[in-house]
């Protein structure tokens, strides 16, 4: 019984591995070009080729010919790509602007004013880092919008510390800033 399931199992897998290998035979170029059109990042175009073809070679396993294999092939690919492509939206959805912010985005001189604010926000960054540990994780957890009573319990300071200290670090941040020409 044992040797029968073995036959069967291998005889199943090799007429998996033998559709797999016609279908890409046939289709494979077609495929490369149809997971083209869900991609532009040539890299990220070829993992999503590769995930097609596994898939592919998976699901023959299970294709008990009720459609060509063209259409079965072009389902496959089509259901990975649109996977994909979800996939794709939900990791990139907090870079959508809010309607009341697009109209910075239409102004001629958003873009220089965006570098600028990067080059500063990168300038008070390297002065944050080069503050000591617990000055540094004071002032990183306040810029996250964490209030000082909530950045007392982890650090272990007094709310009243870690308001002055946020106060002075500000005051010390602001005139380094000013003297860099930085618009604090």
């Amino acid at each position: 019984m044992l040797r029968l399931f073995h036959q069967k199992t291998r005889s199943g897998e090799q007429l998996q591995e033998q559709r797999y290998l016609a279908a890409i035979r046939e289709f494979g170029p077609s495929i490369a070009r149809f997971t083209a059109g869900y991609e532009r990042d040539t890299a990220r175009q070829q993992e999503l080729l590769q995930e097609v073809h596994l898939a592919l070679w998976q699901s023959f396993a299970g294709f008990q010919e009720q459609c060509s294999v063209r259409t079965w092939v072009y389902r496959v690919a089509h259901n990975v790509g649109v996977s994909h492509v979800q996939k794709s939206l939900r990791t990139t959805e907090q870079h959508y602007v809010p309607l009341e912010d697009a109209e910075d985005l239409i102004c001629e001189h958003s873009d220089m004013e965006n570098t600028d604010r990067q080059l500063d926000l990168q300038r008070l960054f390297r002065l944050i880092y080069q503050m000591g540990p617990p000055d540094r994780e004071v002032m990183l957890m306040y810029l996250e919008g964490i209030d000082a009573a909530s950045i007392a319990e982890v650090t272990g300071l007094s709310a009243r510390n870690v308001a002055t200290k946020i106060h002075r670090i500000k005051s010390l941040l602001s005139s380094r800033l000013q003297a860099k020409g930085v618009a604090a």
